[in-house]
């Protein structure tokens, strides 16, 4: 994400917080960002564990915004392009950023915690790209 998304970015840096709680955070955020740039999060975001997205495992995170502008988003931001955002070089989270494709990041934790994630179902937006609302719970 460039500089003037920085305001819509969640604090990742100062701030220990949870990964369900950080993934929650920043889709959240490209909600926002989304709607700005005049597309719609129902359509444009999700938020899934990662085996369900198809690429992963149930104890990862997967927050994508595919019609995104800024070419390859992810990998810029899992990589520290948002340093007051995300700094994978003093993370203090028990958590890590990676991505499969340039449009999502991947919550990933440092060391298998347990914790397992799947989606939910909350609302049916179309038939025809099978999108879908979700909420992501432990």
């Amino acid at each position: 994400m460039n500089g003037k998304y920085n305001k819509y970015l969640p604090d990742f840096v100062t701030k220990k917080v949870d990964m369900l709680e950080a993934s929650k955070m920043l889709k959240e955020a490209i909600d926002k960002i989304c709607k700005v740039e005049g597309h719609d999060p129902k359509w444009e975001t999700l938020i899934r564990d990662a085996k369900l997205q198809g690429y992963g495992e149930n104890n990862q995170i997967v927050v994508s915004y595919e019609a995104c502008g800024v070419h390859d988003w992810g990998v810029a931001y899992s990589m520290g392009s948002n340093p007051k955002s995300y700094d994978p070089m003093k993370n203090i989270q028990d958590w890590y950023l990676e991505c499969y494709y340039g449009f999502d990041v991947m919550f990933t934790p440092n060391q298998d915690n347990g914790k397992k994630y799947h989606s939910i179902k909350t609302e049916k937006v179309s038939d025809f790209y099978n999108h879908r609302v979700e909420e992501l719970v432990a």
